[in-house]
């Protein structure tokens, strides 16, 4: 009988950071699944690199042509952040009072390992209702995979798990994701005369001083369900200036923002356009443009939904929401009625640190087997 530290270690040694093509994990769960006999569909396509990226689709029953109809997807993605060349045991699982070591170990191929163990244990001739496993590519990097599984449309679920590191503890609800790139623009001259120019850089710190008033101001739209309890607002990078001595011509910034479910994600977006808009009355050498690079809404299922209490534990476990992004929007926008559950802390995931502790794998194979059986027998 395999078990999930044994499959772990052979999935953190490929490595699939996600500038790479996710071909050889996908490769090894094809042989993993050819003498267990379950059927599979591949979905790929051409980053923008170049690489080739799968998501794969397996099932125990045959998957028709269009849209693959489950009563219930298990979703996990199967790329990972990058690794320092420093960290040398990266793709070298090994074990430490408890804690099972490696890249990605948490994030997330300890759910991908007790997904396959659960596979292989099962006894598919009890299911009533499809069940599929869907692995897919480039979470880490925009949820790529699963955006493109939903352009597709390529599977359509009534309820989905989708793994993510929770300490095994249940999320029915998680904030969205949003990213766009600011450019404020000015005019260049030579710094002993300012005023001949225009500094890009000081109109991005009038802009900054309006974003964090933005900040401050969400506060007061709050989802108590969360920690911290409202839309978060923040600016990650900022880049300006040529040289030391030229008024600057132009500033870049990355800014993010973490919506609440029931907040659109456009709210964020249209203050921010109206920011600009009016600096811009304000001083008619204002100029800026945004680019939105994502926006991604939040999900949420009811404590009641069968697909959390399937995965609960005891019937009084704990059930909690997220504030960092996961898969789970896309399967919600697939029809699904999403929980995200996983061994594991993100408290330990991108960094060398991470590490899975061996007991939630084997708590989280029987968790897996239980919702199985409780959703699809």
């Amino acid at each position: 009988m395999i078990t999930p530290q044994t499959v772990l270690q052979e999935l953190v040694a490929i490595p699939t950071v996600s500038s790479q093509s996710n071909r050889a994990l996908v490769d090894w769960l094809q042989r993993f699944f050819e003498p267990l006999r379950w059927h599979e569909r591949v979905f790929s396509y051409t980053d923008a690199d170049g690489n080739e990226k799968l998501n794969l689709i397996v099932s125990p029953e045959p998957l028709e042509e269009g849209a693959v109809q489950a009563e219930l997807a298990i979703v996990c993605h199967t790329d990972t952040v990058p690794y320092a060349a420093t960290w040398q045991n990266a793709t070298k699982l090994h074990e430490d009072n408890g804690m099972l070591h490696g890249c990605g170990a948490c994030d997330v191929k300890g759910f991908l390992a007790c997904m396959l163990v659960a596979a292989s244990e099962m006894d598919r001739t009890l299911l009533t209702k499809r069940l599929c496993l869907v692995f897919t590519s480039d979470e880490e990097i925009g949820c790529r995979g699963a955006r493109f599984l939903l352009e597709q449309k390529a599977v359509r679920a009534r309820y989905a798990i989708v793994g993510e590191p929770t300490s095994l503890i249940p999320a029915r609800a998680g904030k969205g994701y949003c990213l766009a790139k600011i450019e404020v623009f000015g005019k260049a001259a030579h710094s002993a005369f300012p005023e001949a120019g225009s500094s890009a850089i000081f109109a991005a710190a009038r802009l900054l001083q309006r974003l964090q008033a933005l900040a401050q101001e969400l506060t007061g739209h709050p989802n108590e369900a969360f920690s911290p309890p409202c839309t978060t607002l923040n600016v990650g990078e900022i880049h300006g200036g040529t040289a030391k001595n030229i008024v600057p011509s132009q500033c870049s910034m990355l800014l993010e923002w973490r919506p609440v479910p029931g907040q659109q994600p456009s709210f964020v977006l249209d203050s921010v356009r109206n920011i600009i808009a009016d600096l811009a009355a304000e001083d008619n050498r204002f100029a800026a443009s945004i680019e939105v690079l994502r926006i991604e809404e939040g999900f949420e299922s009811s404590a009641d939904s069968p697909v959390v209490q399937a995965v609960l534990r005891r019937s009084d476990a704990e059930v909690r929401n997220i504030s960092f992004g996961t898969e789970a929007p896309w399967l919600a926008k697939m029809g699904a009625e999403v929980v995200v559950i996983g061994p594991g802390s993100m408290l330990t995931a991108h960094s060398p640190r991470e590490c899975v502790p061996m007991i939630e794998l084997n708590e989280c194979v029987d968790m897996l087997l239980a919702a199985i059986t409780r959703l699809c027998g």
